[in-house]
């Protein structure tokens, strides 16, 4: 009974670190910094500090080993075996390799989705500031950011889970200056993305991997009837 209760707590308490959300938290203004916290802890990964350059050691010449006779035997070719996708190929034909990309597409749509769903964007903050110099051009320029900007926005708060956000892009006909800041803070509960993972595996696994081997094998030829 112990040995339960001392399972059930171990158990219990990985659980309960993997539920604690990770964050990550990026920041653009002069330059990019990127750190990352777990509860109180806070990691600051870049920029890194430089560490100082230890003395290499002059290593010794060393003598070049005598070379040896090459052996001129030739080996023989080894003959290669068709992999399982042309093994696959030649049993299902044309139709049975491209319904068997669809299903590969199919669950690779619901592996990103479901990855993307388990990360929460707690801030996302972008200010772009465009300028090309001449007005034309920085109304082009505007237009081309704009068009490539909101878009990539859209796609992430219809597939990620997005808490506050504000994105603001200016054109500057005067100054003629260019700038840029982003601030994001990416989380992820470490549980849900385990358990992502997981179901994505397992439809990988019975939707592509096993038709896939069973689709491979070798058929067997059927048994020759006995002359009478």
């Amino acid at each position: 009974m112990k040995v339960l209760i001392i399972i059930a707590a171990v158990i219990a308490f990985f659980i309960l670190l993997l539920s604690i959300k990770i964050s990550v938290i990026v920041h653009s203004e002069d330059g990019v910094t990127l750190d990352a916290q777990w509860l109180f802890i806070k990691l600051h990964l870049v920029p890194k500090h430089e560490k100082k350059k230890k003395k290499k050691k002059k290593k010794k010449k060393e003598k070049p080993p005598k070379e040896e006779a090459p052996d001129e035997t030739v080996p023989e070719p080894k003959k290669k075996k068709p992999n399982i996708f042309v093994k696959f190929y030649r049993n299902n034909g044309v139709g049975g390799f491209i319904e068997l990309l669809e299903d590969l597409v199919h669950a690779l749509k619901g592996m990103f989705r479901r990855i993307l769903r388990a990360f929460i964007i707690d801030e996302l903050f972008i200010s772009l500031l465009v300028s090309a110099g001449d007005a034309a051009d920085t109304a082009v320029k505007f237009g081309k950011i704009s068009s490539a900007v909101y878009p990539a926005l859209g796609f992430i708060t219809s597939n990620m889970r997005v808490r506050k956000q504000h994105c603001e892009i200016f054109p500057d006909y005067v100054n003629g200056q260019s700038s840029t800041r982003l601030h994001a803070k990416i989380s992820v509960v470490p549980r849900r993305l385990i358990g992502a993972v997981i179901i994505v595996a397992f439809q990988l696994l019975f939707t592509v991997v096993i038709k896939l081997l069973k689709g491979s094998r070798t058929k067997k030829s059927p048994p020759e009837r006995a002359e009478k």
